[in-house]
């Protein structure tokens, strides 16, 4: 999985990159009136030792194997768990209200073992290719 982003900051503390994510429309929100898209800083390595500087706009690199299996494992959890949860419920009690509290409480469990589990999952970006540096303005530079 390949993303452009930002460098917000480079130094001996790490390289921090802003990464906007594109909205639902691809990008084109003249499409759409203007769907929301948000920022995110992101930890990332200096993988090609290019020496970066605050300002440089970089293409980050995650292994997209990772990236699948950790929201297989998130959404196919939260799907198992609701499914479970509300086949438990109808079962005990035979009422279809308590099947959806059922649903409801085994997707809570759920949340609670994503943010318990999922907590110290680090990313591991990789600046691969420098597109435009901060201040000489070359395109495309790479290593």
């Amino acid at each position: 999985m390949e993303q452009t982003g930002y460098v917000v900051s480079a130094g001996a503390e790490g390289i921090k990159v802003r990464v906007d994510r594109e909205s639902a429309c691809g990008g084109n929100c003249v499409s759409c009136k203007g769907c929301p898209s948000s920022a995110v800083i992101v930890d990332a390595v200096d993988g090609e030792g290019l020496g970066l500087r605050k300002g440089d706009v970089v293409t980050l690199y995650e292994d997209t194997k990772k990236v699948l299996r950790y929201a297989a494992i998130g959404y196919g959890l939260m799907a198992v768990l609701l499914v479970v949860g509300a086949v438990l419920g109808f079962i005990l009690t035979r009422r279809d209200f308590m099947a959806l509290i059922g649903a409801a409480a085994a997707l809570l469990i759920g949340f609670l073992i994503v943010k318990l589990f999922f907590r110290n999952v680090q990313s591991a970006f990789t600046v691969t290719e420098i597109k435009s540096r901060a201040d000489s303005g070359e395109h495309g530079e790479t290593t």
